[in-house]
């Protein structure tokens, strides 16, 4: 076998817009990878980001394990160049390196312009990875790309894997030494589905896996959730489906197993937290009821936009109105929902409009409301859309971290955006919304967390570190802003805030 000691790395990437949260993410794709390989070549997981390693301590554990192959994923966009500064290592050493993710899968040919980068692995990689290790080459194994003589090759692309619950489990116990934190809570991953078959615009799941959605059994769900069970420091579960309300009979099902779990001591009290649809919720506040007696706590969801118009535009395939009922049907099922709403997503918006946008965000009843600026990200609808209409200021991918200005808007500036963006936040009380509505998320955290949650001491520091770690980089953001202009934002009407849209073009 030409490879014997393979290395999966997690690059200590640092992306503004991700890092404040202070977590440090399950390597769930190299954890699922490893499970695949392990028992054909010696194979170790090296999280330095989880251990905080710098590039010297990543080569000294290079030369100790001596790997021949380095295997690389791309976590976000934005952390691209980072994660090829660990292939370049790599490379140093002599390794094969083998790179795979979203991105990578999205953007092949920018991909493999690397010097750094032998091969890339598109779309699910266990099968294709497994197959490219028993081959030794990856002349003729579906789903890899790879230069040969200056030119790229892609071979045909690999078949999704029809039913789920063929996949072995993740490999966690090459990972066990590490503590994961997610929002500060001891935390390990579970994805229940892949794909979603919505088609908004400004998203790359539904190019990835080709608009489909393929759901794991709910036996083969809770088997896992016994598992991860086992670890006694876990308290936390992020289901990180992007889209695991598609059935919402199965999702209520899967509420009932893990109740009975629960009750029969299968299951540890554990509780989730998960990405979902508000439409879908609003349809079903019964089974979304269901899920909070089940342990689901918090949930991340995309508001988008906040008027039917804006909501076409994108196709999100929902109005405003399956928006703030399935708003209120969370909150009933004492549920907190931290939802985003992107900005520049129209083109023709001008500042009125946008400021109007974080206006109404207020009205939404959001636990923890936040921005993003648009982002087009590689092969998406509006990355098509920008590339065609010459709108892209940049494809340097280290600032595609949905806070960094890379489109042209034709009604003000990339710092005009930039500005209105940090106003959204400021207008927001930075995080968590204004008094009364961090009062309301205190409330629903006391009764699905309990009062020990809430008042440990180390909870509270990482949460207040958190905060005003972001809340300094909005002031810095808005430091050109006088404070009485900057206050208009939150206290005056359109017609008030005439010096603060003067400040906003001129910045």
């Amino acid at each position: 076998m030409k490879w014997k000691r393979i290395l999966l790395l997690v690059a200590n990437y640092k992306t503004t817009g991700y890092d404040f949260y202070d977590s440090a993410f399950p390597p769930l794709a190299l954890e699922y990878i490893a499970a695949y390989v392990e028992d054909l070549v010696k194979v170790r997981i090296l999280d330095s980001k989880a251990a905080n390693l710098s590039h010297k301590q990543v080569k000294k554990e290079i030369e100790k394990f001596k790997p021949d192959l380095v295997g690389l994923t791309v976590p976000v966009t934005s952390a691209i160049e980072d994660v090829l500064s660990y292939a370049k290592i790599a490379k140093d050493y002599g390794c094969t390196t083998v790179i795979g993710g979203w991105h990578p899968t999205l953007a092949v040919e920018q991909t493999l312009k690397s010097p750094w980068i032998d091969i890339v692995v598109r779309g699910e990689g266990e099968f294709t990875f497994r197959e490219l290790i028993e081959k030794g080459s990856p002349e003729e194994v579906n789903g890899l790309s790879y230069m040969k003589n200056g030119e790229a090759i892609h071979n045909p692309e690999r078949s999704f894997l029809k039913n789920l619950d063929e996949l072995k489990f993740p490999a966690r116990h090459l990972v066990k030494h590490h503590r994961y934190k997610i929002f500060n809570m001891n935390c390990d991953a579970i994805e229940t589905s892949r794909g979603c078959p919505q088609g908004c615009k400004f998203c790359s799941t539904h190019v990835v896996y080709k608009r489909s959605w393929r759901p794991r059994s709910v036996e083969n769900v809770v088997q896992e959730l016994e598992i991860v069970s086992k670890n006694k420091r876990v308290t936390d579960i992020f289901f990180v489906d992007d889209n695991i309300l598609v059935n919402m009979n199965r999702v209520k099902h899967l509420c009932l197993e893990i109740i009975k779990g629960k009750k029969e001591g299968r299951i540890k009290d554990l509780k989730f937290f998960f990405q979902g649809r508000l439409d879908a919720m609003a349809r079903h506040p019964n089974i979304t009821k269901l899920m909070g007696r089940a342990g689901f706590w918090l949930v991340l969801v995309g508001v988008e936009a906040t008027d039917n118009k804006t909501l076409e535009k994108i196709e999100k395939g929902c109005k405003i109105d399956k928006i703030k009922a399935g708003i209120q049907v969370l909150h009933e099922a004492g549920i907190v929902v931290m939802g985003n709403v992107i900005l520049g997503v129209d083109l023709e918006a001008t500042i009125d409009d946008i400021i109007i946008t974080i206006k109404r965000t207020n009205n939404l009843t959001l636990d923890l409301p936040s921005f993003t600026l648009l982002t087009p990200f590689p092969s998406t609808g509006f990355y098509s859309e920008m590339k065609e209409k010459n709108l892209l200021l940049s494809e340097d991918y280290s600032k595609y971290n949905w806070l960094t200005p890379v489109i042209k808007t034709p009604n003000f500036s990339p710092g005009a955006l930039r500005t209105l963006l940090y106003l959204g936040f400021f207008n927001a009380g930075y995080y968590g919304g204004d008094f009364s509505n961090k009062i309301d998320m205190l409330k629903r955290t006391l009764k699905s967390r309990g009062l020990k949650y809430v008042r440990d001491p180390r909870r509270i520091y990482r949460t207040a570190r958190a905060y005003f770690k972001w809340k300094r980089i909005v002031d810095k953001s808005l430091k050109s802003l006088d404070k009485k202009v900057k206050n208009q934002i939150r206290l005056g009407s359109l017609d008030e805030m005439e010096d603060l849209k003067r400040a906003i073009i001129n910045g």
